[in-house]
C-alpha cells in the first residue's frame, strides 16, 4: 500500500498529513472536511510543490472516483484546498474573531462569583486587595447593615426567589447574622428545610454554622424576611391522595 505525506493548507489550517494513493478524490475530500472545515461538496483540491509555488494541477470537480495517486502527488507536496462556495468563505474564516459571538460579563455579576481570580485575590489579599480592610470604605464594611439588624438568629423566614440561581421562593432558618471573610457588608446564613443550598455553614474553610450538606447558604439581608413560615415540600406532590 503507497502511502503519500502531505501538507493540508486551507484558510483555517495547515497540517500534515498521510493518505493512501489508492483512496479515491471522493472519500479524500469525506476526510478533509473536518479538517479544513468547508463541505467536501464546495472543495477545490490544488496539488503545488510549495506554499509559495503554482500548482502543478487543479483537481477536476468531476474527478470524484479517480484515485490520488492518479495526480502527481509526491511527498511533502502541498495539498491546497480552497471553497468554491463564496457565501462561506468569510462565514468559515476561523482565525477571524470578529466573527465569534462573544460572551461579556458584567462587571457585578463577575464581582459576585466565588469562584475567579478576583475572588481568589480578594481571599488571599493579593494585589489590589492586599489592604484591602484598611482601603474598604465604611459604606462597604457596613453595607446592609441596618437591615440585618431586624432578623435574628433562629428566625423562621423565606428568601426570595433570585434569577439564574434559584427560581422559586426558599424556606428555611436563620443560622447565622453578621460579617463574613468571603466579602464585605453583612450577610445572613440559612439553613434551608430542603437541599436547596450551595454548603453546610462552611465557606472558604471557615464554618460560620452547622447543617447538613447542601442545606446552607449565605445571602444578604435584602433577600431574607422573617415571619412565620412553616416547612413546605418542595419534592413532594400537589396531590393528597392517589
Amino acid at each position: 500500500m503507497s502511502v503519500v505525506t502531505l501538507f493540508v493548507e486551507s484558510q483555517n489550517s495547515s497540517s500534515e498529513r498521510r493518505f493512501v494513493k489508492s483512496i479515491t478524490i471522493n472519500d479524500l475530500k469525506g476526510r478533509l472536511e473536518p479538517i479544513v472545515g468547508i463541505s467536501s461538496a464546495d472543495q477545490q483540491l490544488s496539488i503545488l510543490q510549495g506554499t509559495d509555488s503554482q500548482p502543478v494541477c487543479t483537481v477536476p470537480n468531476d474527478a470524484g472516483d479517480r484515485m490520488l495517486g492518479y495526480f502527481p502527488v509526491e511527498d511533502y507536496m502541498v495539498l491546497r484546498v480552497t471553497s468554491t462556495n463564496p457565501s462561506n468563505t468569510s462565514a468559515l474564516n476561523f482565525n477571524d474573531d470578529s466573527q465569534v459571538e462573544k460572551y461579556v460579563m458584567d462587571d457585578d455579576e463577575y464581582d459576585r462569583r466565588t469562584d475567579t481570580v478576583r475572588a481568589f485575590k480578594r481571599r488571599h489579599n493579593m494585589g489590589r486587595f492586599a489592604d484591602a480592610k484598611s482601603a474598604m470604605s465604611l459604606d462597604e464594611e457596613d453595607e446592609f447593615k441596618d437591615l440585618a439588624a431586624v432578623i435574628g438568629v433562629g428566625n423562621r423566614c423565606e428568601v426570595a426567589a433570585v434569577p439564574g440561581v434559584a427560581d422559586y421562593a426558599r424556606r428555611g432558618t436563620v443560622r447565622f447574622v453578621g460579617k463574613t471573610a468571603f466579602r464585605s457588608g453583612y450577610w445572613v446564613g440559612i439553613e434551608y428545610d430542603e437541599p436547596v443550598g450551595k454548603n453546610d455553614g462552611s465557606v472558604d474553610g471557615v464554618s460560620y454554622f452547622k447543617c447538613p450538606p447542601n442545606h446552607g447558604s449565605f445571602v444578604r439581608p435584602d433577600k431574607v424576611t422573617v415571619g412565620e413560615f412553616p416547612e413546605e415540600d418542595l419534592f413532594g406532590s400537589d396531590l393528597e391522595e392517589m
